[in-house]
């Protein structure tokens, strides 16, 4: 749905292509958010393993499954629209007038970890209560009207992978994952390191008994 916007839509339509995205990760989540906890993105699943909240024996195969759902969505749109496509399927790469690649990947490493740092606190912690999706939902939202002229925006492995396959082009896939996954690793450890003790508090008296995964 968000490369598919990134398609359809004029490049200077950043708020609409920032809502799309935004809103099918809050609409899905409020749908499966109880089976599956609808994270769409492995580098929330790792960071979620790293924070203490999850298993990862149970979230490798949840990571497969999202670069599969990646990967299919990167297909589709190439199957539909084809490799001409405008903006390239929706690939997600750093606009040299703006910044260097590795002024690129701080800020994809950044909104992940804003991202990362939402999704522990809004759903994992329950701070959030049922508004919890729209707050993960809105922050994806914020992200891209934020910088997603400079580098896209995709602060998620799987959305920087399905349109690169796609389209079959990775110069800079790689570089984006690694700073995604850097920046959803860095929000879970400073997670650990603020809550820990009330996490471990709240075990002891029996409140926190069922993991992310």
């Amino acid at each position: 749905m968000g490369a598919g916007a990134v398609v359809a839509l004029q490049p200077s339509n950043f708020a609409a292509i920032a809502f799309a995205h935004g809103f099918v990760i809050m609409a899905f989540a409020y749908a499966f958010g109880n089976e599956s906890n609808t994270y769409l993105n492995p580098a929330l699943s790792v960071g979620i393993v790293i924070a203490g909240e999850g298993r990862i024996g149970a979230a490798v195969p949840v990571i497969i499954a999202q670069f599969a759902g990646g990967i299919a969505g990167g297909l589709t749109l190439a199957a539909l629209y084809g490799t001409s496509a405008p903006h390239h399927l929706g690939m997600t790469t750093v606009e040299p007038s703006l910044t260097s690649l590795a002024g690129g990947l701080v800020l994809e490493g950044i909104g992940t970890f804003f991202l990362m740092t939402i999704v522990l606190n809004t759903a994992l912690r329950g701070v959030a209560g049922r508004f919890a999706p729209f707050a993960i939902g809105m922050t994806v939202a914020f992200c891209i009207m934020s910088f997603g002229p400079v580098t896209g925006a995709a602060i998620n492995p799987a959305r920087t992978l399905g349109p690169a396959v796609g389209m079959g082009r990775f110069t800079e896939a790689l570089p984006y994952m690694a700073a995604q996954f850097a920046g959803a690793v860095a929000a879970a450890l400073v997670y650990r390191l603020v809550f820990a003790k009330a996490l471990g508090d709240e075990a002891v008296e029996g409140g926190v008994d069922k993991p992310a995964f």
